[in-house]
């Protein structure tokens, strides 16, 4: 990473305080940028935030994309590994849990034994079924995450390291390069790290994000202690994920391009049925097998919450790279886009936002060297 000493940290305004913008703002502050974070809202500790998606996420890490994409997989192991470091915080909210996997179908590729994350975590194995329908498993350790606190953790970190937030909504990227006024220099850099919202917000009216529904069931489980997912080659995907506090996050569901946020009792007691059918552990031990049968679903949790959240899916998969421009002023500034993580958002948040640093150093390069090029042609 580049050096800059104090009065030639380049200014930088990251726009969003999700998962993502969080992070990214968070690396960019401890690489010598001076950074401040334009958002609408701005997480609390231990509060569910209300208008992004990132504080309704499971948040655990879990690989999903495909076995041919290098990139991504890149970006899920720096998170994985960001996520062990930060685990030693004991207020970071993440901690380092025994995960199984069940799945209907090989998800191993090119005639490997094992999938490509088996060489990123700890403690991989085989393991025997226990479910017919899903007859490949596997266990490993991996982060979980309770989001309401490592959320206000990030923005914790991103202040004591002299960060700046400021409170606004914006229409349009450029209006980020507006707040400086109070400033002795221009924003160098805008960072585009608005999920979903980037459809809409000037400047980048990407039409190729959309949000997927997500709904889950927030149940009290204290004796729950390890994560289960069942993965199907439909694409259906449900988990058992075990909270700090003893609440349990059951899930899920994905219905892209819906915008529906009322819970759908339906679909909770699809969620309830199908969890107790693959994983009788998730009711209080001692409970009868006659009990775990009987129909009367919702009587058998003590539910806490049930959240409908939205996640910020893209055609194409994630956007990370960086575009020169102007303001309208004819400023020059630096454009960086880092959003379209779908269900992603954690488990990539850190591999994606080491990837954005490393184009912003390349532009800066190009820039530097563009200047020079053109004070040679003048003379």
């Amino acid at each position: 990473m580049p050096a800059h000493n104090k009065k030639q940290r380049p200014l930088v305004a990251v726009i969003g305080a999700g998962v993502v913008g969080l992070t990214t703002a968070l690396l960019l502050q401890c690489n010598h940028y001076d950074v401040t974070i334009i958002a609408s809202e701005f997480p609390k500790r231990g509060k569910a935030h209300p208008d992004y998606s990132s504080a309704k996420a499971g948040a655990h890490w879990r690989p999903v994309c495909d076995e041919d994409d290098a990139r991504a997989q890149e970006h899920d192991t720096i998170s994985y590994k960001a996520f062990k470091e930060l685990a030693k915080y004991s207020d970071s909210g993440i901690k380092m849990q025994d995960a199984i996997d069940y799945y209907d179908f090989n998800p191993s590729g090119h005639g490997r034994q094992y999938p490509w994350w088996s060489r990123v975590v700890d403690g991989f194995k085989q393991i025997p079924s226990t479910n017919p329908d899903f007859p490949i498993a596997y266990t490993y350790k991996t982060a979980v995450i309770t989001p309401s606190i490592y959320l206000h953790f990030l923005l914790q970190q991103f202040k004591k390291a002299g960060g700046h937030v400021q409170q606004r909504t914006l229409s349009h990227m450029m209006e980020a390069a507006h707040w400086v006024g109070t400033k002795a220099k221009p924003v160098k850099i805008i960072i585009n790290c608005t999920g979903v919202r980037a459809r809409y917000l000037g400047g980048a009216q990407d039409l190729q994000c959309f949000q997927t529904r997500g709904q889950t069931a927030v149940v009290r489980a204290s004796w729950i202690h390890e994560t289960v997912t069942w993965i199907s080659k439909t694409g259906e995907i449900m988990y058992v994920i075990p909270r700090s506090n003893g609440e349990v996050v059951l899930g899920g569901s994905r219905e892209a391009h819906q915008n529906n946020e009322a819970v759908s009792p339906t679909k909770t007691t699809h969620i309830l049925k199908t969890i107790i059918r693959r994983y009788p552990k998730i009711l209080m031990p001692g409970t009868s097998e006659a009990y775990a049968a009987s129909p009367d679903i919702l009587t058998k949790f003590d539910i806490v919450d049930q959240a409908v959240g939205f996640r910020p899916s893209r055609t194409g998969g994630v956007r990370v790279e960086v575009e020169h421009s102007r303001t309208g002023a004819g400023q020059y500034v630096l454009i960086g886009h880092n959003y379209g993580h779908g269900g992603a958002g954690f488990q990539s948040s850190w591999g994606t936002a080491y990837d954005l640093i490393k184009a912003i150093e390349k532009a800066e390069q190009e820039e530097v060297l563009q200047k020079q090029q053109y004070e040679i042609a003048r003379l």
